[in-house]
């Protein structure tokens, strides 16, 4: 059937590859032009853009049997290859040179004759081979060779390289059987094409982008923190030329002796102290150094010229004698104007090694940085070898690099390069945008076999017009038909009893994942098969979708459609074979009867389903008969989850704050934010009954939006000390379906509050849902400033793998915990085991629940930090926190 299709649609297929050549070409062209990153990683090379064009053209044009032109195109892309084999310095594979020369000779040999349909034809094959061994590369091993820079240009010219095999093997076809192309398909195809690859050029400028913020802002740490160490020696030094230009005479020898001394021992960037009179550079007045070499810096010529200039005033300047060993100095110097002396001049000897020893963001730890003093000189920041680098040396680390002039000492601008270190950081994303391109081009590819196979429908309707009324997979008759039949008996026998059983197969979804939809398929005609095994002459079986059936019994009480739910839960757990594997499967089964419910066919189907449901939540492999109070319970969650999304709209919720202690002083040091629903009534509807229907329904995602955004509004009103924290909580679905990192850093710029301030609280869940992705999220929450918490801990997943890897500060412990303290005798030892484990791991403590001196006690001896209940405080509204926190601000005042 492929190579029907294949050869249906080839004439189609290869002027579809042709413009997805020409539009990749030009996208590569385009982003010289217009991106800001072409200048540091092209998403598409000079010579690849130029050259899948060319091959897209030559493409058209070897379909229109214009065989000058093709052949001409042909030579031009064998002269760029042996140009990029032989002089051009490339950022990209060095099989594109070997490539581009194949491709180049195939349309050189291009004509009528069946010799060049042959070399068409395996040059094709061995270029499909090619790129598949490529893709196998990428994708199993990992492709980083160090002579493959560019990744996304190289993910780009394997889908290349597959699409110029594809139209090689296709052309021949093409050639042999020519059809009228379907010019709608193409078309509709070609937007699909020149949309995915905007999308793929999109998606590889993100990510490029993103890198550059990382390596802008690792500059722009590196500049902060060393001009943060620079700034406080500075100040200090200046405090001590101050103390010393205004000391009393009978005071200065014995000061400046014990002034030298205290910051030689205080402030490790000092290595020397030297005191020069005027017209006296050669003869110190004073002299402290860590070592004797220090002292030696000073007689330096060019130093000793320099410090004659500097005299009256102050001044700064790099040793570029040390540069080239592995403890660098840096110079300053301060004027003495004591009106008991003669003028003086301070000189200070800086470790530049040590000043340039700033800690790095994981997060950003992707770049190498240096400071710029010359092109000669480029001094690493952070670097246990210190090794200055020239521009050259330096050019020559990977072309991945950022420069930046940003302030240091005082105003000073230095110019700060970042290379990157790490180029493996480019490959994941750029197979992942390979492949978003690969599933581009394969959808265009669909819809014009779509095309094809609705014509071929067209022909065949009066056919499929019958086979339409059954399933394809199971064979049994399809739900429509089942409702129609349905719907007529109970018009023609009102009177009559009858069922409906909805059948609903436990875990199928895991079978078909792991098996395969063929394994899948089969296994639900063998299901089909074993319902009809033994069935009453008038029974009625239908599958309704996926892995659900209908099973329609005329003329059946409520007895009988108990038997026969039985009958049916006892097949289908029977083993089945299928090549060679045994498999075994469990169904929830619903059954409604017509005698004491409606007689409309569809709402029979919709109970069974509700009983069905049921049935599911009891742990499956059973079957429940459908009653009213399952139906209003249907209705109440429907009500409930309409009345939400209303509330969530209209802001109805408030934020209550439950306070928590510390364990030995019992003052507040934080409070927890909990969502209450008030009532028009002035009744509350309970978080246990709403929070489950949100979580279930997507609704938690805006509604803890809301109460996040309320909360931290209400603490940037609170007067609280720096240590307050105000702890928050998530929903796991926040972080799968909306960027938690942006929303914290906007709500906590636009309230101007600390993120040291907001604690965020997960429940164990967060161990076992899409895992990896919030262990990400959660670190660069705790990277921006926040903490993170476990809640209710030790009544889920509890795993101590997960745990000890868990990016998070604070373990909670659960109320059911704290208050069987005292009643259930494995509680104290539970209690003692996590309180230890925490402590192990350097996690703080907070137990929930505590409501009488006694457990306060308890858990404070096991080193609990902080202790929650209503022993101290009860849940309370804005108005009543606030005024908690004034009355114990006011006491302990």
């Amino acid at each position: 059937m492929l190579k029907q299709l294949t050869e249906n649609v080839a004439s189609s297929l290869v002027t579809l590859i042709a413009i997805s050549c020409v539009m990749l070409g030009m996208a590569g062209f385009s982003n010289l032009v217009v991106s800001d990153n072409a200048d540091i990683m092209p998403i598409m090379t000079p010579l690849l853009s130029l050259t899948t064009l060319i091959t897209g053209v030559a493409i058209v044009s070897y379909q229109l049997q214009q065989w000058l032109i093709t052949r001409l195109l042909g030579l031009i892309l064998i002269v760029l290859g042996v140009y990029a084999a032989g002089w051009l310095t490339l950022q990209i594979s060095l099989w594109l040179p070997t490539t581009s020369m194949v491709v180049g000779l195939v349309l050189l040999a291009s004509s009528n004759r069946a010799l060049s349909a042959q070399i068409c034809r395996w040059s094709g094959l061995l270029l499909l081979l090619f790129a598949t061994g490529l893709f196998v590369s990428l994708w199993l091993r990992g492709y980083t060779t160090s002579w493959a820079t560019n990744p996304i240009a190289v993910t780009a010219a394997m889908v290349i390289i597959l699409l110029v095999g594809g139209a090689f093997l296709l052309l021949p076809k093409a050639l042999e059987q020519p059809t009228k192309r379907n010019f709608s398909g193409i078309l509709v195809a070609a937007t699909i094409v020149i949309a995915t690859v905007v999308i793929w050029g999109i998606l590889s400028n993100e990510h490029i982008d993103n890198i550059k913020s990382r390596g802008a802002l690792n500059l722009q740490k590196s500049s902060e923190a060393i001009s943060s160490r620079l700034d406080i020696q500075n100040k200090a030094l200046v405090r001590l030329v101050s103390r010393w230009n205004h000391v009393a005479e009978d005071s200065w020898e014995q000061l400046i002796e014990v002034d030298t001394t205290t910051y030689l021992n205080d402030f490790e960037l000092i290595q020397a102290m030297m005191l020069y009179q005027q017209q006296e550079f050669d003869n110190p007045l004073l002299t402290k150094a860590t070592a004797p070499a220090e002292l030696l810096i000073a007689d330096i010529d060019s130093i000793k010229t320099w410090r004659q200039q500097q005299f009256k005033q102050q001044g700064a300047v790099v040793v570029e004698d040390s540069l080239a060993t592995n403890e660098p100095r840096f110079i300053l110097v301060f004027p003495i104007n004591n009106p008991h002396y003669p003028a003086r001049q301070l000189l200070v000897v800086l470790n530049l090694k040590k000043l340039l020893s700033v800690s790095k963001i994981s997060y950003l730890d992707y770049f190498d940085t240096y400071l710029k003093l010359s092109d000669d000189y480029f001094l690493p920041i952070n670097s246990q070898a210190f090794a200055p680098l020239s521009k050259h040396e330096l050019a020559k680390k990977h072309f991945f690099q950022l420069s930046t002039s940003l302030p240091v000492f005082g105003e000073q601008p230095m110019t700060f390069h970042a290379v990157l270190n790490e180029p493996g950081i480019f490959w994941q994303n750029a197979a992942i945008n390979q492949a978003v391109l690969l599933v581009g081009l394969l959808l265009a590819a669909l819809f014009l076999a779509t095309f094809d196979i609705n014509r071929r429908l067209n022909r065949e309707r009066k056919k499929l017009f019958t086979v339409a009324q059954f399933d394809s997979v199971t064979q049994l008759i399809r739900r429509d038909v089942l409702e129609q039949r349905m719907t007529e008996y109970l018009q023609k026998s009102p009177h009559l009893s009858c069922c409906v059983l909805f059948i609903d197969l436990d875990g199928f979804k895991a079978i078909n994942d792991n098996l395969g939809l063929r394994i899948g398929n089969k296994l639900l005609h063998s299901v089909a098969r074993r319902l009809q095994q033994n069935q009453q002459d008038n029974l009625q079986i239908a599958r309704f979708s996926g892995d659900e059936f209908i099973v329609f019994a005329p003329d059946t009480d409520l007895q009988k459609g108990r038997e026969l739910a039985k009958t049916f839960l006892r097949q289908i757990r029977e083993k089945f074979d299928f090549y060679e594997l045994d498999l075994y499967l469990t169904a929830s089964i619903g059954l409604s009867v017509s005698k004491f419910h409606s007689t409309d066919a569809e709402l029979l189907i919709q109970n069974a389903d509700v009983a069905m449901s049921h049935a599911k939540r009891s742990g499956g492999n059973t079957f429940e008969v459908f009653a009213d109070k399952m139906a209003i319970q249907y209705e109440h969650e429907l009500h409930l989850r309409n009345k939400l999304q209303k509330a969530i709209e209209q802001r109805e919720f408030e934020v209550y704050y439950q306070p928590y202690v510390s364990a030995r002083g019992q003052r507040i040091i934080g409070a927890e934010a909990l969502v209450r629903w008030p009532q028009p009534d002035g009744s509350f509807i309970s978080p246990a009954e709403f929070i489950p229907i949100a979580e279930q329904t997507g609704q938690i995602v805006p509604l803890s939006k809301l109460i996040m955004r309320a909360a931290i509004a209400d603490l940037a009103k609170w007067q609280v000390g720096k240590n307050f924290t105000l702890s928050i909580n998530l929903s796991v679905k926040q972080f799968q379906r909306e960027n938690i990192i942006g929303t914290v850093s906007e709500l906590a710029q636009e309230y101007q509050v600390p993120l040291q301030q907001l604690q965020f609280e997960l429940t164990e869940s967060v161990m076992v849902e899409d895992a990896q992705k919030v262990f990400r999220e959660l670190a660069e929450l705790r990277t921006i400033g926040c903490r993170v918490a476990i809640d209710d801990f030790g009544t889920g997943f509890s795993s101590l793998s997960y745990l000890s890897r868990l990016p998070i500060d604070t373990l909670k412990i659960d109320r059911e915990f704290s208050q069987s303290i005292f009643t259930d005798p494995a509680s104290p030892t539970i209690c003692k085991a996590i309180t230890d484990m925490a402590h192990g791991l350097n996690k703080m403590v907070i137990v929930e629940g505590i409501e009488t001196p006694e457990q306060a006690d308890f858990f404070m001896r096991q080193g609990c930090m902080g202790l929650q209940g209503f022993l101290f405080y009860k849940p309370m509204p804005f108005d009543e926190f606030d005024k908690t926190l004034a009355a114990e601000t006011t006491q302990h005042e």
